[in-house]
């Protein structure tokens, strides 16, 4: 398995210094600090249940609370000069009431939010809770957020019954499935990071290999642990604890015809020992900018219409953002507001969910194509799988689901709340959302590299072409700096008959029968869609691992994101050879690119130093 983030070395002074256990006075203080918090919620949840109702009106039948405590460390720096430096600690809650039954409740029902304090904070659905462990406190702001949950949810069902007085209700599913009731713990060991530490790498890093076309560059090292409590009303509960090591970095660039262009990589691990060293940081660093500068220098793509290789990283980067989102099943909300109507449908309308919606029992890869998502694995080819769990944020367990054999649709990834074919949770529903975890793409006859290169060359020679097309990496670093920029890209393809628009290609390569390969640049691949991946005719017997954060796109996407995001999900994906896509250049507006060359002292030497006499060797 090739995986680009991981490495087998050890930074023994940067695992002394950042990853250690804590001391038994600390463990004391943490088993006390587990004690208040669980004990607040728990005392509280029950009260609840007893007491919370208002006269003629519906009583909570289900109420949940998620309580996560995160310790969080990071830098980051530009062109060797650090830029920001932090370490903090936040406790926040989640509450989730629903009234009615489970056939009939408040959710699965989309209405415009109460503007009031209470009817936001409802909306929002989360709430700070004091850092000390006051009991008194912690139960005093879950009951205030309990008290907006419980009024937001009686508002929400008396409109859903409202808006079903008008037309007849063709949704005969439940709104919510029974689950059998867990009591699960689910550690790992903490990390702490040592802001120095941090800084000198971050300063390092950014300076690496620095080269005079690299007009922006940063690197950022952080590290968070996140202890997570759940209590529900049916009596499961489960605590977890998830550290995360990040170093990311990321260079952006303009083209001489002003085309901006970006390159990126980040590595996560759960511990220190998961991490490459500082010397092949600094390295991948470097690769990073190497690849920029090629990419900037090279001609504007011709459209071409052929066979496509996406090779490693490209391929696990289609999969999970092209395909992989369409195996999470969605259930249309009913609604009494028409903006709310035509919302939904336009979110429906970019979902890639909708693509698949109606092929259960269908062909939707090559029948030599297997996909499971196994949220037991904790490692495939010594990589570390980041996407496992005991049991999803609902509290149920952990356990294969087995989404397409040889080719053919046999389910869907679900949460709690039932989806036609789908009519319980495959413990798959995370931080609000449903979302692979690890989703492995098995090829039944995996092909060498070498071969699946020949059987590229082969296909175009077979339709008269002078060259084939490889893609190495999708997409560039530049969309995620811009978050309205990203916005307005979504909102556009959901305008009613807005021309869809293609993906982003970032390494492309023209590949001759020689053997020798040119860069192109400003390449996008049209017509994408859930369909295009039946077209892929061989795949890799090696595969590439990508951790991403998954569950949903587009609009989806940015609200959970604003929320925390899916949870973390790792794809495992092989090398597609697909027989013929279309791509042609980008068709954007380009920005003017900078009427001076950027000044010499910024470019500094080009070189790393050293952290200090004992790190990152």
């Amino acid at each position: 398995m090739t995986h680009y983030g991981l490495s087998t070395r050890v930074l023994r002074c940067v695992a002394l210094a950042s990853c250690m256990s804590l001391p038994a006075r600390a463990q004391g203080q943490g088993q006390a600090r587990d004690q208040v918090i669980v004990r607040a919620a728990q005392d509280e949840l029950a009260r609840t249940m007893k007491e919370l109702r208002l006269a003629k009106a519906d009583t909570s039948y289900f109420v949940a609370y998620t309580i996560t405590e995160h310790e969080a460390a990071g830098a980051s720096a530009r062109f060797g000069s650090l830029v920001g430096s932090s370490r903090n600690r936040s406790r926040i809650l989640r509450v989730e009431v629903r009234v009615g039954d489970y056939g009939f409740d408040n959710t699965n029902f989309a209405a415009m939010p109460s503007f009031t304090g209470a009817g936001m904070r409802a909306f929002i659905g989360m709430t700070e809770l004091p850092l000390d462990d006051d009991y008194l406190e912690i139960r005093r702001q879950i009951w205030l957020a309990t008290d907006a949950a419980y009024k937001q949810a009686v508002e929400g069902i008396t409109g859903k019954r409202a808006a079903l007085l008008n037309r007849a209700r063709t949704d005969t599913l439940a709104d919510f499935a029974k689950a059998q009731v867990t009591k699960t713990t689910d550690d790992m060991p903490p990390v702490k990071l040592d802001l120095a530490v941090a800084e000198t790498l971050a300063r390092d890093l950014s300076r690496a290999g620095i080269a005079p076309a690299v007009y922006a560059a940063a690197v950022s090292v952080g590290a968070v642990t996140s202890r997570t409590y759940y209590v529900n009303s049916e009596g499961t509960s489960w605590v977890k604890t998830r550290p995360m090591l990040t170093v990311s970095a990321t260079a952006s660039t303009q083209a001489g015809d002003g085309m901006p262009l970006g390159n990126a990589f980040r590595v996560m691990a759960r511990s220190m020992s998961g991490l490459p060293s500082r010397d092949q940081l600094a390295a991948r660093v470097k690769e990073m900018q190497a690849t920029l500068d090629t990419v900037r220098n090279a001609p504007l793509v011709d459209r071409y219409n052929g066979p496509v290789l996406f090779e490693g990283r490209a391929a696990a980067e289609l999969f999970s953002a092209q395909f992989a989102p369409a195996f999470v099943a969605s259930r249309k909300a009913l609604s009494s507001n028409p903006m709310m109507d035509q919302m939904s449908a336009m979110l429906g309308r970019s979902s890639p969910a909708s693509s698949l919606a109606e092929k259960l029992g269908a062909r939707v890869l090559p029948d030599f194509l297997n996909v499971v998502d196994d949220p037991t694995l904790t490692e495939v080819n010594h990589v570390a799988m980041l996407g496992g769990y005991k049991v999803d944020d609902q509290g149920v367990a952990a356990h294969p689901t087995r989404l397409v054999e040889r080719g053919i649709l046999r389910t869907f990834l679900a949460g709690r709340t039932p989806v036609e074919g789908v009519p319980h949770s495959t413990g798959n529903f995370r931080e609000g959302v449903v979302a692979p975890s690890n989703l492995v793409v098995e090829s039944l006859n995996g092909s060498s590299d070498a071969a699946l290169r020949e059987r590229l060359l082969a296909l175009a020679k077979a339709r008269g072409l002078p060259f084939a097309m490889i893609v190495r990496a999708v997409g560039d670093a530049t969309s995620s700096d811009d978050p309205m920029a990203m916005f307005n890209e979504i909102m556009a393809t959901m305008r009613p008959g807005s021309a869809p628009k293609g993906t982003s290609l970032f390494r492309v390569y023209k590949v001759f029968a020689d053997g020798h390969e040119e860069c192109v640049r400003g390449a996008q691949v049209l017509g994408l869609g859930a369909d295009t991946f039946k077209g892929i005719v061989a795949a890799s017997a090696s595969v590439t691992a990508l951790h991403a954060s998954g569950g949903g796109t587009g609009m989806a996407a940015i609200i959970a994101s604003a929320g925390g995001g899916a949870g973390l999900s790792t794809f495992v994906v092989p090398s597609l050879l697909f027989d013929e896509l279309t791509i042609n250049r980008r068709t954007d507006d380009l920005p003017k690119p900078p009427f001076s060359a950027p000044p010499v002292g910024s470019l500094r030497n080009g070189t790393a130093t050293a952290a200090g006499p004992e790190a990152f060797r």
